[in-house]
């Protein structure tokens, strides 16, 4: 689990959201945890692009839902690495950023930089960084997924 950096800031900016909304904008460590509990059912990693450009790592991954195939979220990240073991878990394209800092037991720190709306979503923009890494990711979720009860 990440350390949040400013948590007042964060709930100020999670108002209008509903609860669930604020729960996963607000997630701080390894959201596909948050979201294989509210599907009841793994929610993994799908590599849609991944690039290294000027030693930056740039990808997309699909956070897809096991039981459906499903794409529950969108998730386009930055990375800057220059931890080897980090770096290797990345480019294999296989785990989540939250699932390869929880596997070395690397301390995370997080800031929420910008949630909102969007026609049929909602998106957050977050910073996750520390020892060897700094992330910068972008969330898009289907709005219709988390209106109610999970399918």
């Amino acid at each position: 689990m990440a350390e949040i950096v400013d948590r007042d800031v964060v709930l100020k900016m999670l108002r209008g959201f509903t609860p669930l909304q604020r729960v996963l904008l607000a997630t701080a460590g390894t959201l596909q945890g948050t979201l294989s509990a509210f599907f009841g059912t793994p929610v993994t990693i799908g590599l849609v692009h991944q690039d290294e450009i000027d030693g930056r790592i740039v990808r997309e991954v699909d956070l897809v839902c096991a039981a459906t195939t499903i794409a529950v979220g969108h998730a386009m990240t930055e990375a800057q690495v220059t931890d080897p073991d980090i770096r290797r878990l990345l480019l294999e394209g296989e785990m989540g950023l939250g699932q390869i800092s929880a596997l070395l037991g690397t301390p995370v720190s997080f800031a929420l930089d910008e949630a909102g709306r969007q026609p049929r979503a909602f998106w957050r923009v977050y910073r996750l960084w520390g020892e060897g890494f700094s992330y910068r990711i972008r969330e898009v979720f289907p709005e219709s997924l988390y209106l109610g009860e999970p399918a």
